[in-house]
């Protein structure tokens, strides 16, 4: 059951389906257009013009609406709410941040209500007088939300108003809030650059990213650490260990641990990817290769396309998995189901997930999944969490409280490391060349990051090295440890 905010109930509310979102009205007929209804207007009789290139994305899903206390629409915060839609593509309109918004601004207009305060006066001579700069005070005060929490609110809302000074009032923008341009030296895996942002009163200074954790590597903004040789021995004799766990948790582990794909890869597969691992479709590294990214079905971070290698002992159990009695149920009612959703539609066998529920659904809601824009909350993959609390549950001592399945990427970069140092060692590859091929195996934009990587690696191994050294040295196995020498204090 999703969460709901009861400050808001009565006041926000969601329409599950607007239909044709910004098409455009007409009292007059004009070519192309479409005669239809149109309840309490002048005229009954409207003629509607879809915008062009949206024949199949016109509509919009769960779309927040406000309402003042007597149940009147805000026009202004409606009419905005769908401008923020308006230019962003017909695939990327979710309303989930839009939803977001609309929370934000009825949180502003209730503090107004509640203060008697006109949220269109701005008429006050100070800063201080006027209701944006007495809702930033409050915010402020109140001491519940952190510094880049209290950022998100009023940015909101001041550019609402920026929204409501070009089509709706006219309102001096300059008395919502004060806005200087600064300008920003900042690293980035390319170097040093100067970047223009603009700089409101309104805001609270927020700390700087935490420093990474020692032991850890930071990627893609997430910090992992691999797993060590002997927590990931841990790992696999748990999830191999018996029927407490079954194939479709210990694949969502194997896959990401074989490939470092990330969950959202993971959970995506689609039926129709074991195509790919088709016997004369083997590398001679005894790995298949599987495209994923735009337009193959398969979501990957930020849509970037990513070329993963699957080695032949998972493809094989992948496609055991697949052809496996229940998951064959599985497939037919999720399959009889999605035929139901989208009649019009035409869907195959090789359509549905590789990975499903038993309730026959999907753990991660793909971008391409027809239902993705109709569901409220799409799955995003929650199972790791899940398989993570089972985990934790079920292993011996020894083993990391804090482990996530990311680190399971991590744990699939230390492994290649440690293959690419024997082929070092013997002579089959030179050094600096195992940076490149775990940059290409990881799909790292930046060099940078894959030696973060390395560094860590390099560390973890001198620590089990000396660890094994320190062990031979501190404990031989007999009372010779013992120190009896009255040179030694």
């Amino acid at each position: 059951m999703s969460y709901t905010n009861p400050n808001l109930e009565g006041r926000l509310i969601i329409i599950s389906l607007a239909r044709d979102a910004f098409a455009d009205l007409y009292t007059r007929e004009i070519p192309g257009a479409v005669c239809s209804m149109l309840e309490g207007g002048a005229s009954e009789v409207v003629y509607k013009v879809n915008e062009g290139g949206a024949e199949d994305t016109h509509d919009l899903y769960h779309v927040p609406f406000l309402l003042h206390p007597n149940g009147e629409p805000w026009h202004e915060a409606n009419s905005y709410l769908l401008w923020c839609m308006r230019d962003k593509s017909p695939l990327e309109r979710r309303t989930d941040e839009v939803r977001r918004r609309g929370s934000k601004l009825l949180d502003y207009l209730l503090f107004c209500e509640t203060n008697n305060l006109d949220w269109l006066d701005f008429s006050g001579s100070r800063p201080p007088l006027r209701p944006t700069y007495k809702y930033f005070n409050n915010l402020v005060i109140a001491g519940k939300r952190s510094g880049g929490v209290i950022n998100q609110y009023t940015s909101v809302v001041y550019h609402f108003y920026k929204y409501v000074s070009q089509y709706w009032h006219p309102l001096d923008i300059r008395r919502v809030d004060t806005v200087k341009q600064v300008k920003f030296l900042v690293q980035t895996p390319r170097g040093a650059q100067v970047i223009d942002v603009m700089k409101r009163s309104q805001t609270r200074r927020t700390p700087s990213s935490n420093a990474i954790q020692n032991g850890f590597v930071r990627d893609g903004g997430d910090d992992l650490r691999p797993l060590t040789n002997i927590e990931l021995r841990l790992l696999l004799e748990t999830i191999n260990g018996g029927g407490f766990w079954s194939t479709v948790e210990r694949l969502i582990l194997l896959t990401s641990l074989m490939t470092g794909a990330r969950k959202q890869t993971v959970l995506t597969m689609r039926l129709k990817h074991l195509k790919a691992f088709e016997e004369t479709k083997l590398l001679s590294e005894g790995a298949y290769k599987l495209h994923a990214g735009p337009s193959t079905g398969i979501d990957t971070k930020n849509d970037k396309a990513q070329t993963l290698y699957f080695p032949k002992q998972l493809a094989e159990e992948l496609i055991v998995l697949a052809s496996s009695p229940a998951m064959k149920k599985r497939q037919t009612i999720f399959l009889n189901e999605l035929r139901v959703l989208f009649p019009d539609q035409s869907f195959e066998e090789d359509d549905v997930y590789l990975f499903l529920s038993d309730q026959c659904n999907s753990y991660y809601m793909a971008k391409s999944d027809p239902r993705y824009f109709m569901t409220k909350s799409p799955q995003t993959g929650q199972v790791t969490e899940t398989i993570k609390r089972k985990l934790l549950k079920s292993i011996t001592a020894g083993f990391p409280n804090d482990f996530s399945y990311h680190w399971l990427r991590a744990t699939f970069a230390y492994q290649l490391y440690q293959r690419l140092q024997v082929l070092i060692r013997e002579g089959l590859m030179h050094m600096g060349d195992d940076i490149a091929f775990i940059q290409k195996r990881m799909h790292h934009e930046s060099r940078q990051t894959t030696e973060g990587y390395l560094k860590l690696f390099k560390m973890t191994h001198e620590k089990i090295c000396a660890q094994e050294l320190w062990e031979k040295k501190l404990f031989n196995g007999s009372y010779d440890v013992l120190i009896v020498d009255s040179r030694h204090v």
